[in-house]
């Protein structure tokens, strides 16, 4: 469903995600698509998020999928096979942490800082210099909360800039993640796939699982090199009968034939979609154990 934007002209969007309002997965839906047309709805977990898009009662998805430090979130993979969600578009979001705290609150001030395990995590070397204990709490955004509504004195939060506005907080400092080089690759999901327009350069995902014999991996993957196509990322994770379902019944659907195997595998490959249709052909005949 949609409902009218903040300037009640145009219909806004509804996109999902995990976390309190102000995390960084609701910065990064206005990082990519705008303040204008889209209505973030905030749920407690991934599991909920992912619920709400593919049940429809939200239009979108923000979800991430790999950080550059922390890697893979696996299961935000595993939980986009089970909902047969598509990717319609992805975003590399530069992640930096703030230190917040109530208004007038100095820094010198400080008994603790508290956030989600990773944030503290990344920001090691910044509290270590400072000297104050650290707490694990729930959520980035959700430590903001905490301190606001619990008018914590002498507390500050690892967050977000925008969660510091929502939440009335000062902000101590920025930037100050240990690392810069801190991004965060989100993904934009629905229930149905997108139409890129020839000429238009796009990456694609798939799926896939293989019967365990001698060199079943290696044949597949030579479908991708006989055809020039470079793989940005592979991975292979451990295939529950349940998404083997859903893999089987939407490939069947596909007009594909048997899957068999208990591993899954998912590759990354930057593809152009506008190359000529007779090599599409040929990938598509040549794949018939892909989704």
């Amino acid at each position: 469903a949609q409902s009218s934007g903040p300037s009640g002209e145009a219909p806004a969007f509804t996109v999902a995600f995990q976390g309190e309002k102000g995390a960084y997965s609701e910065a990064a839906i206005f990082d990519l698509l705008g303040r204008e047309a889209v209505r973030p709805v905030s749920f407690p977990s991934f599991d909920e998020a992912f619920a709400a898009a593919s049940s429809r009662r939200t239009d979108l998805l923000m979800v991430p999928i790999e950080n550059s430090l922390g890697g893979t979130i696996h299961a935000n993979c595993d939980l986009q096979l089970q909902h047969s969600l598509f990717i319609i578009a992805e975003h590399d979001f530069r992640v930096r942490h703030c230190l917040t705290a109530l208004p007038g609150t100095k820094t010198e001030e400080l008994t603790k800082i508290i956030s989600h395990p990773q944030a503290l995590a990344q920001c090691d070397t910044y509290i270590q210099n400072l000297g104050i204990a650290k707490e694990a709490a729930y959520d980035t955004a959700g430590s903001a909360k905490l301190i606001s509504e619990g008018s914590l004195k002498g507390v500050a939060a690892i967050c977000s800039e925008i969660a510091a506005t929502y939440y009335g907080l000062d902000i101590l400092d920025k930037g100050i993640e240990d690392d810069p080089n801190n991004y965060t690759r989100f993904l934009l999901l629905r229930t149905a796939p997108v139409r890129i327009p020839p000429g238009v350069k796009c990456k694609t995902s798939i799926a896939f699982s293989l019967e365990n014999m001698a060199g079943a991996l290696f044949k597949a993957l030579s479908v991708f090199a006989l055809r020039d196509i470079d793989l940005s990322k592979i991975e292979s994770r451990p295939c529950k009968p349940d998404v083997m379902d859903r893999l089987e019944r939407l490939f069947w659907g596909m007009g594909g034939s048997m899957l068999m195997g208990n591993r899954q595998f998912r590759v990354e490959a930057p593809t152009q979609a506008g190359e000529p249709s007779q090599k599409r052909q040929r990938l598509a005949n040549g794949s018939s154990h892909y989704r």
